[in-house]
């Protein structure tokens, strides 16, 4: 009686099992994030931690599709990590306009109150030379001193701008007006810092604002609610904050930007409205890599932006590799059209 294989039989089955799950997974992860996002706890908290645990089964699985010579199924998984980089980790491939002419150089930086110490946020900001830097978490915080006076007689070259919150705008440009905007009508909320620069003979509006903090593991640490009534509550909150955006953008009549710490990554039901409102990622637009700013020394997330309106076009934007905070800055050079 002649014996059947079933070794290779039974691990190519198992190996294809494996390759339909771990596609399956990476894709529902992205379709939750993307059209459910925030409008449910549990698909909030998808959206908002890093998604790279969600990629690990398709490199594993690339590895050893390869390794056992089923080229079908390691293409298959090849492409899921593709996928993954793109629609999960926020891979960008901007058009970046080295030889181009930038108006100014703008900087977005969340300080964390100069806890890691003021002499080096300055540094970082001496380095890349911004024209306007926008900062955020820029006050006095428990035990952490208000960093704003040393960073600027560090720093003599900028004019400081604060609006008694904790978001600062430093300026190498003339600054005609500075006012704070309420991100929120009811509740507890933190205040926008607009203001007016002029660039040249033209005119450029600014709105620098900190966002709701999202899921986070030291916020859902930190709260005394459970995780999903945590989850829907700043969900809710960062929604209200975004309709206040919508309302200034929609009144703008000069080019403007709108830049800081969104506590929000590059996806999701909130991220997909700013296209609504011709605004322009300036990583998605002229970055490239993933852009992570979030945390420095593990950067995972990518949640601060410079969101360009109509008449403003970014023409490089980066991230330093800097830990001088909890966050990393994001630079933009550019242009007004």
């Amino acid at each position: 009686m002649r014996r059947t294989r079933r070794g290779p039989s039974r691990r190519r089955e198992w190996l294809r099992f494996l390759t339909v799950l771990s596609t399956a997974g990476v894709v529902t992860v992205w379709a939750a994030g993307e059209f459910i996002g925030e409008r449910h706890w549990l698909t909030t908290l998808l959206a908002y931690i890093p998604q790279h645990p969600f990629l690990f089964p398709a490199a594993l699985l690339s590895v050893g599709t390869l390794a056992l010579r089923r080229p079908g199924l390691a293409a298959t998984n090849v492409l899921v990590l593709v996928f993954g980089a793109f629609h999960l980790l926020g891979f960008s491939i901007g058009r970046q306009e080295t030889g181009a002419r930038a108006d100014l150089r703008v900087m977005t930086y969340n300080i964390h109150h100069g806890a890691m110490g003021v002499e080096t946020i300055a540094a970082d900001i001496r380095q890349q030379r911004p024209d306007l830097v926008l900062l955020q978490e820029a006050n006095a915080f428990r035990s952490w001193t208000n960093p704003m006076p040393l960073l600027a007689t560090l720093l003599p070259d900028y004019r400081v701008y604060t609006i008694g919150d904790e978001v600062a705008l430093m300026s190498r440009l003339p600054v005609t007006q500075v006012q704070s905007r309420r991100l929120r009508r009811n509740g507890a909320r933190r205040k926008g810092l607009d203001a007016t620069v002029t660039v040249g003979k033209r005119k450029l509006r600014i709105l620098n604002v900190h966002l709701m903090t999202s899921a986070t593991g030291n916020a859902l640490a930190r709260s005394k609610a459970q995780a999903p009534t945590y989850l829907r509550h700043t969900a809710a909150v960062r929604s209200e904050q975004f309709e206040e955006i919508r309302r200034w953008v929609e009144r703008q009549r000069d080019p403007f930007i709108v830049a800081g710490d969104f506590n929000t990554p590059p996806r999701g039901v909130l991220y997909r409205r700013v296209r609504g409102w011709g605004l322009t990622d300036s990583f998605s637009a002229a970055g490239f890599g993933f852009g992570a700013t979030y945390r420095s020394d593990v950067p995972v997330l990518r949640i601060d932006h410079i969101l360009t309106g109509p008449g403003v076009r970014a023409v490089r934007t980066w991230v330093p590799p800097t830990r001088s905070s909890d966050h990393r800055p994001v630079v933009a050079d550019l242009t007004l059209e």
